[in-house]
């Protein structure tokens, strides 16, 4: 069996052992106190201060955290879904922290790859990975906000066709040779190519956010690592076993880390409760 590739080494080190990342921005407090500041500062609920995330970025990576997480949230919708996620567009923040940090893994939780040209997301992902020297995990998702998808000229109902074709774009891209994308009408002997490489010769490691329309058993296929949501420990234990036999059926690849969320989140106008993704990893 291949040996996993090394960020996803570093998220799941060993069976049983759990290890933990911290979703960005690292300013998500929102008691009531908090909250009294930032209409005193005249920042709209949900929206973080970004002052410091460059000195917090640094402190996680010293302190030995597995990852840090970004998520892609394109346009801040208060009314809907109240917060603005990471703010910052999501690899321009990557290179950014691939700068900054030296150990820590650099992930996404999750792009919505329906929205995105799936070779620039490719040739992004590349980037941030090789300037990272190999830490790049490409969390993907099809995306949950109807709103964005007629304003970026794409189709909500057809966002898991899109999905499973990004997928197959991102793997060509990352391959070694010219690019071929016979869905696309191009052949290899036009010898074009996306560039530049990841780092390791296995590309960079997927993850798929809940289940991006698709069945449990692509994913195992075609994806690297699961990110799930919150929920009770014994249903954890039961879609992490779930997971195992899957991606053990599938057996194209190493057996891949099961990463789950358990990080806060704020319900628009509400008390904040709940818990979203801020995802440590077990295998």
């Amino acid at each position: 069996m291949a040996s996993p590739h090394p960020a996803l080494a570093r998220l799941a080190p060993a069976p049983g052992r759990l290890t933990l990342g911290l979703e960005l921005p690292l300013d998500n407090d929102w008691d009531p106190a908090r909250q009294h500041a930032d209409r005193e500062a005249g920042r709209p609920f949900g929206v973080p201060d970004l002052t410091g995330h460059t000195r917090l970025a640094r402190l996680a990576d010293r302190l030995g955290f597995a990852a840090l997480w970004l998520r892609d949230v394109p346009l801040y919708d208060p009314v809907q879904f109240g917060d603005a996620g990471s703010v910052f567009e999501t690899f321009t923040h990557l290179g950014h922290l691939a700068a900054i940090t030296d150990d820590v893994v650099l992930a996404t939780g999750a792009i919505v790859l329906p929205l995105r040209e799936p070779l620039l997301v490719a040739k992004a992902a590349a980037t941030v990975d090789v300037l990272s020297g190999g830490r790049m995990l490409l969390g993907l998702a099809s995306g949950d906000r109807p709103v964005e998808y007629p304003l970026f000229g794409r189709d909500f109902q057809q966002r898991g066709k899109a999905f499973r074709e990004g997928v197959e774009t991102l793997r060509a891209a990352w391959h070694g040779g010219p690019l071929e994308l016979p869905r696309a009408g191009l052949g290899a002997d036009r010898q074009l190519d996306a560039l530049p490489k990841p780092v390791h010769r296995a590309g960079i490691p997927i993850a798929v956010a809940g289940s991006a329309q698709q069945t449990p058993e692509w994913i195992a296929e075609h994806t690297d690592a699961s990110l799930n949501y919150p929920r009770d420990l014994g249903a954890l234990r039961l879609k992490t076993r779930e997971w195992q036999r899957l991606t053990v059926a599938a057996a194209s690849r190493t057996s891949r880390p099961w990463c789950c969320a358990c990080g806060r989140t704020p319900t628009p106008r509400r008390s904040p409760s709940g818990w979203d993704s801020a995802p440590g990893a077990m295998p």
